[in-house]
C-alpha cells in the first residue's frame, strides 16, 4: 500500500509538472495576445500605429513583471500543496483565463 500510494504521488507531481509547463508557455503566449490586442483596440480607437509603439515597452514591462509574480506565486502555492484539490482548481483556472485570451484574441482578429 505505501507503494502505491508513493506511485500516485510522483505520478501527482509529474502531472503537476507538466501543467505548470504548460501554463507558463500560455502565460508567456498570453503578453504576446495582450500587447497583440492593445494594438487592435488602440488603432481602432482612432490611434496611429507609431503612437501606439511607444506605450508598447511599458505595457510589456508591467504584463512581463506581473507574470513574474504569478509564476513564482503559482510555484510556490502548488510546492506546498501538491495533489490536493486547491492546486488542480488553479490549474483548471489558470488555463482557462489563459485559453481565455487566445480566444478573444481570435474572436478581435
Amino acid at each position: 500500500m505505501n507503494e502505491q500510494s508513493k506511485t500516485r504521488q510522483i505520478a501527482s507531481w509529474v502531472m503537476a509538472a507538466v501543467l505548470w509547463l504548460i501554463t507558463a508557455v500560455l502565460g508567456l503566449e498570453g503578453i504576446y495576445l495582450a500587447k497583440e490586442i492593445f494594438y487592435l483596440i488602440y488603432v481602432s480607437l482612432g490611434g496611429s500605429v507609431v503612437r501606439a509603439e511607444r506605450f508598447v515597452p511599458v505595457l510589456v514591462f508591467f504584463l512581463a513583471l506581473l507574470y513574474l509574480f504569478f509564476i513564482i506565486g503559482t510555484t510556490e502555492y502548488h510546492r506546498k500543496r501538491l495533489g490536493r484539490r486547491e492546486s488542480w482548481r488553479l490549474f483548471g483556472w489558470t488555463i482557462a483565463v489563459e485559453v481565455s485570451l487566445v480566444i478573444l484574441y481570435y474572436i478581435l482578429v
